[in-house]
């Protein structure tokens, strides 16, 4: 409105500047009450008295008269929609009998009274248009020139707006006859619009396909629908081939092949050869194991694979080397890394295929992958559970010496060396403290080792109170000495300050490879005695194996691998029968929450569970256990199970066990919680009394789904059973108190 001010106040200034302007009242005829130089000079008149003899745009129009009728229109829509401006575009013909386009910007003006007015301001937007025109007659001339058939129809008043000369020929019918037509009538021989028709499916930029069969034509087309605009219309384009085609069969043959290619749970991918990096073509599931879009993965990779771990991408190209000589398959595994920097682990097939035997004579790399992720992971865990130690989660004997002898085959191996570590006076400490504690101070020399060492080391367990350390790649014993004297200061700190025990010290005894022997046996025959020359020293030290300082007293420190008593299997039968354990630590411990966590500690870690926690419905007493890097989610899991208690229960069997490997197949209000909860499999034993719900344990896994095995559910069963009588008999103890 301001601007119109500024024009009805400076009029006189537009006389000078280079785009038209009108002044009209708003009535039937549009007439005219002042223009300015340009508006003249656009048209091909002056602005001298009596060169316009034209008082109005309907008199002006009068060739034109369909073009004023849609001006008019647009001006009066807007007018009664209270509008003030609009924009249109609209042919204009010119004092020399042409036409040309020009964008008319309108700004309605109220007036009080009964008089209003508008203005015009014209942009020669002829040299655009007729681009358009170009590209529209280039684009009708491709579509004359298609072998299929084509039709565009306006999808608000289905007219036909085009049809190209196969249709009319599929139709038998004159492109003149139909245009106007509504293409329900002439395509479908209805009376209504189709039932069918997809309309409200088209979206922009999109393209619709499905196969139809035309009962007015008794033939089946595979169609393409999209949305599309049209000389001013909202319309659709649809293209189609007719069963009687080679296109038709050539695209059914591709759907079976499609369909084919579904049914192979596997990612594939098509890598151009002249770089070996650019798919050419993929499937759906490649996407989903990289974890992009198709957008995602041209924008962000630009179609590139850049998924593959730096080495085994370097691998993969010198494979893809060889099979071009070759022409044979190789199938290797590799890490990938997704989208989300997820990493996984995949079985990919690579083959080669000439341009020769190509269909589009491009040279390229066919491949298969199967994402082998939580596959391995299971093996792992299950190899996890056979070599490690029940108590400490280090190795166990077995795979030490088979990890250690495996080392010695390879090739070129650095000086190593292997420790021989005992806990000083661990029968007093038993004595003193109880098994219970013992098993506590296990437990954390295991962790300081593990903590202590690197990452290629290992850690073992081979005795009840002996453990074993490999360390590889060292440059000197000087290495292995420090390390040793490093572990006893730590094991002093650790144990000593946190856990009120006195006088815990550990010996070791150390031998260095190659010089004392590269087999497990012998450098464990020879940290054996290394570590009984530190005790007869006085213990809390260690001792590097030196043949010539033993040989003078080799009688005294004999110590044979054979006399070794097998403290593990002597642990196996005693404390750590894990039903037992938990029955002697609630009889002998007072501080019932204190024994309760150490055994959901001991359990959590013997059976590497994520978080486990317990629900008690009478003393209204909840516990809970968390592994490293798990999150509390005690609160939050009590307040569900109590909102939703009868709900809850249901969920277990009439054995009294919840038992999901998988928690997809849970209701959604449950899968829901437990997915915000990072919970992957859960296993779940309820505490009865007398058939009646008391609560339950629950044992959770956050890493990914797991297979509970049988020997599991029945061990932590028997657990919630110990636990369920326990906490049966401290109530009943407590009413007979009262």
């Amino acid at each position: 409105m301001e601007n119109i001010r500024i024009i009805e106040e400076n009029e006189q200034l537009f006389q000078n500047m280079g785009i038209g302007v009108s002044k009209h009242y708003l009535d039937d005829s549009l007439t005219l009450i002042w223009g300015n130089e340009a508006f003249y000079h656009l048209l091909g008149y002056s602005k001298e008295e009596d060169a316009f003899p034209f008082t109005d745009l309907c008199q002006y129009y009068h060739n034109y008269f369909k073009a004023f009728e849609f001006i008019k229109k647009q001006i009066f829509d807007a007018y009664q929609k209270n509008q003030q401006s609009l924009e249109c575009d609209v042919l204009i013909p010119t004092y020399d009998e042409k036409t040309i386009y020009v964008r008319m910007t309108i700004t309605i003006q109220y007036y009080q009274g009964n008089k209003t007015v508008l203005y015009i301001m014209y942009t020669d937007i002829n040299h655009l248009m007729l681009k358009i025109e170009e590209r529209t007659n280039n684009f009708e001339w491709m579509m004359s020139e298609y072998t299929g058939n084509v039709y565009i129809s306006d999808i608000d008043t289905y007219e036909l707006l085009y049809v190209n000369q196969k249709a009319c020929d599929t139709l038998q019918c004159v492109q003149s006859q139909i245009l106007g037509s509504k293409c329900y009538e002439t395509i479908q021989g209805r009376t209504s619009p189709c039932p069918f028709c997809t309309n409200d499916y088209l979206k922009a930029n999109e393209t619709y396909e499905w196969e139809f069969y035309n009962p007015n034509l008794q033939r089946t087309f595979l169609i393409k629908d999209k949305k599309v605009e049209w000389e001013g219309h909202n319309a659709r384009i649809e293209l189609s081939y007719d069963m009687y085609s080679a296109e038709y069969k050539l695209a059914k043959k591709d759907q079976e092949r499609e369909a084919i290619l579904k049914t192979i749970p596997a990612g594939m991918v098509r890598v151009d050869a002249s770089d070996c990096i650019t798919a050419i073509w993929y499937n759906g599931i490649f996407l989903d194991m990289i974890g992009y879009t198709k957008e995602q993965f041209h924008q962000e990779l630009h179609n590139q694979c850049l998924y593959l771990h730096p080495d085994d991408s370097k691998r993969a190209q010198k494979l893809i080397k060889t099979l071009k000589k070759t022409g044979e398959n190789v199938v290797f595994e590799a890490k990938a890394y997704t989208r989300l920097k997820e990493e996984r682990i995949w079985t990919i097939t690579l083959c080669y295929i000439s341009g020769e035997d190509s269909w589009d004579g491009i040279d390229s790399f066919y491949s298969i992958g199967l994402d082998i992720t939580d596959e391995r992971r299971q093996i792992e865990k299950l190899k996890h559970k056979a070599e490690k130690d029940a108590l400490t989660g280090v190795y166990n004997r077995q795979a030490m010496e088979e990890f250690v002898d495996d080392y010695f085959s390879q090739e070129d191996n650095d000086m190593c060396a292997l420790f021989m570590i005992d806990v000083d006076n661990f029968k007093q400490i038993n004595d003193s403290y109880g098994h219970m504690a013992g098993d506590v101070v296990l437990t954390e020399i295991a962790v300081a080792m593990k903590k202590l060492m690197r990452e290629s080391d290992m850690v073992g367990r081979i005795g009840g109170d002996e453990f074993v350390i490999f360390m590889k790649d060292i440059s000197s014993p000087v290495d292995a000495q420090k390390k040793a004297q490093s572990f006893l200061d730590v094991l002093h700190q650790l144990v000593n300050d946190q856990k009120g025990l006195h006088d815990v010290t550990c010996s070791i005894g150390i031998s260095i490879s190659p010089q004392d022997g590269d087999s497990f046996e012998k450098l464990y025959a020879c940290a054996d005695k290394a570590l009984y020359q530190a005790k007869m020293l006085g213990k809390n030290k260690y001792m590097v194996y030196d043949a010539q300082v033993l040989s003078d007293n080799q009688e005294k420190f004999a110590y044979s691998l054979e006399s070794t008593i097998d403290s593990e299997q002597k642990y196996a039968e005693g404390i750590d029968n894990l039903p037992r354990y938990i029955f002697r630590t609630l009889y002998q411990m007072e501080n019932t929450s204190q024994a309760i966590q150490m055994i959901l500690e001991i359990v959590g870690k013997q059976f590497d569970i994520s978080r486990i926690y317990i629900f008690e419905n009478h003393h209204n007493r909840n516990y809970e256990w968390c592994n490293d890097h798990i999150s509390s989610q005690i609160s939050q899991l009590q307040k569900v199970y109590e909102e939703k208690q009868s709900q809850y229960q249901a969920l277990f069997q009439k054995d009294y066990i919840f038992y999901c490997e998988d928690i997809d197949a849970l209701p959604l209000e449950f899968k829901e919680l437990f997915i915000e909860r990072n919970i992957h499999s859960t296993l779940q034993c309820a505490f009865k009394n007398n058939n009646i719900f008391d609560g339950f344990i629950g044992f959770d896994e956050c890493s990914g789904k797991r297979i509970w095995t049988s020997d599991e559910v029945n061990t932590l069963t028997i657990v919630s059973q110990i636990l369920a009588i326990f906490f049966e008999n401290k109530k009943l103890v407590e009413l007979s108190q009262q």
